[in-house]
């Protein structure tokens, strides 16, 4: 058996899941560049994962969680050494929208559901070798997605940066209420 192989190594008979294949065979000539990039990395995606939380409507320390997490966990099962993994702008509000009617306490329940599934169906993709469907994806519905997803966050987040209280989840009534209420922003915050 090669070194390449993703799914099942056989050992002693046995068949099992290959663990941490993206991280071995470590290589000590690159540990100066690659402890660089991972504190590159941590310094931005720590306070951008804890945004995604509070976009997403969870307690903030939950960000911390789906930022080490992922993490750890694709490094066990993951088969790319250049693929960064952690929360984004897509889930969070994907997942505020998605959830916005439950409210109240079963809100971070639902959501903590939500998260088990998808790992379980990721996972699950993962063993059936489903990665080629993400070639299906056209480059332009991509960009389209993320540049309305972008949006979508810039204006939740805006009502914050401007210090001004904003009802609703839809954003182009978040966003109207923001231009509104715009002779009353908080300049020092801004």
């Amino acid at each position: 058996m090669n070194a390449t192989q993703t799914t099942k190594q056989k050992a002693g008979g046995r068949w099992r899941l290959p663990l941490f294949q993206s991280v071995f065979p470590l290589d000590r000539s690159g540990l100066v560049a690659n402890l660089a990039a991972g504190i590159s990395l941590a310094a931005m995606n720590i306070p951008q994962a804890m945004g995604y939380a509070k976009i997403a409507g969870m307690p903030v320390i939950t960000g911390l969680y789906t930022l080490l997490l992922p993490v750890v966990a694709f490094a066990a099962f993951g088969s790319s050494r250049y693929l960064v993994v952690a929360s984004d702008s897509a889930t969070a509000a994907i997942l505020a929208g998605g959830l916005a009617t439950a409210g109240g306490p079963h809100y971070v329940s639902l959501a903590g559901l939500v998260a088990l599934l998808t790992a379980g169906f990721l996972l699950l993709a993962r063993l059936l070798k489903l990665g080629f469907l993400a070639d299906f994806l056209s480059r332009t519905v991509l960009i389209g997605f993320l540049t309305g997803v972008g949006f979508q966050v810039g204006i939740a987040v805006l009502s914050d940066m401007l210090k001004l209280e904003v009802h609703g989840t839809n954003p182009v009534k978040q966003l109207l209420q923001v231009v509104r209420q715009l002779p009353q922003a908080n300049i020092p915050t801004l």
